[in-house]
């Protein structure tokens, strides 16, 4: 219940920045953690990562010496899941999705294998959206993965200009329904 409330009090707070009224549901996190290949991803990103919700997940999966890097701008969220997600694969970075490249270079990471999101992209100007796609699929690696949700289809058109294959499921049983997104180059 305390998640819940401090997702909906930062909602309140800075509604487009939060893009969220309470965390996801275990259907929406199987629907994306189902979509990542573990076996063979070394390097994940996680945008908005939010409370941690598919970060605890990803974490539980992912190799063990994957590293798994969070890009949050809510510096409470960022506390919140350095205490509650402590791993030695995670890095928690306050910084937005247009900063991906330059602090993964920071890191010495060049390529990542999965990228999952959940960022408001309806939130955000047409501007931004262009510059954290492009960000995105110039971080991924060859076979890499960009895997996210929304809760409108908006992106939908967009997507096509940056990945050849563009995949999107419905997950009715999340506050509210929602749309998840596969993308590969």
């Amino acid at each position: 219940m305390k998640d819940s409330l401090l997702m909906l009090i930062s909602f309140f707070k800075k509604p487009k920045e939060t893009g969220a009224i309470t965390i996801s549901s275990k259907y929406l996190t199987n629907e994306i953690i189902k979509n990542i290949d573990f076996k063979n991803s070394r390097n994940i990103i996680e945008l908005g990562p939010g409370l941690g919700t598919f970060t605890k997940a990803i974490l539980k999966k992912a190799n063990p010496d994957a590293k798994v890097v969070c890009f949050e701008i809510n510096n409470k969220f960022c506390n919140y899941i350095n205490k509650n997600c402590a791993d030695e694969k995670l890095i928690v970075i306050n910084a937005g999705a247009g900063n991906i490249r330059k602090k993964l270079n920071k890191l010495s990471i060049k390529k990542v294998d999965c990228i999952v999101s959940g960022l408001p992209f309806r939130n955000f100007s047409k501007a931004k959206k262009e510059k954290i796609l492009a960000e995105v699929k110039n971080t991924l690696n060859g076979n890499g993965r960009f895997v996210f949700f929304q809760y409108t289809k908006d992106i939908s058109t967009m997507l096509g200009f940056y990945f050849s294959k563009v995949k999107k499921s419905f997950v009715p049983l999340n506050i509210p329904p929602c749309f998840v997104y596969l993308c590969e180059n």
